[in-house]
């Protein structure tokens, strides 16, 4: 492993880690907002249902915020092994995690932060690891 090519390779991971855990963070939380101000969808019309989704101030941001976690996370997969990237990125949970209780004023019980607890640990091991453990189709192989 040659630690010039390994180092722009896993700063612009992070760099893109970073983007796909806050967008789906807060593309969850804008999300999860909007529907909250949503009219029961068992209790109104089909209709007034859709119209009021489609009005909904908070739907396109939260759509545009997982529209950038999802390209975030498929770019990754271009040069990051599956196995790194889905691991890592699950520090979204803990980071959501923080969202509703701090903003949304969700009330976790003990087991739910001692789940969030557990996830980054798992995330701190994860991101220890190398990048990429086979070589790119079009590159030699540059962990």
């Amino acid at each position: 492993m040659n630690g010039s090519q390994s180092t722009p390779r896993r700063s612009r991971t992070v760099t893109f880690l970073v983007i796909a855990v806050l967008a789906n963070s807060f593309g969850n939380l804008v999300l999860s907002e909007g529907m909250a101000r949503m009219p029961s969808f068992f209790e109104v019309p089909f209709d007034r249902y859709l119209i009021a989704l489609l009005t909904n101030p908070f739907l396109l941001p939260g759509a545009a915020l997982m529209a950038i976690y999802t390209l975030t996370q498929v770019s990754l997969f271009s040069w990051a092994d599956l196995s790194y990237v889905v691991p890592c990125v699950a520090s979204s949970y803990a980071v959501t995690t923080l969202l509703g209780e701090f903003v949304l004023g969700e009330r976790g019980e003990l087991i739910r932060w001692f789940g969030v607890v557990l996830i980054f640990i798992g995330v701190t091991m994860v991101i220890e690891t190398p990048v990429a453990t086979k070589p790119h189709p079009d590159q030699g192989f540059q962990c």
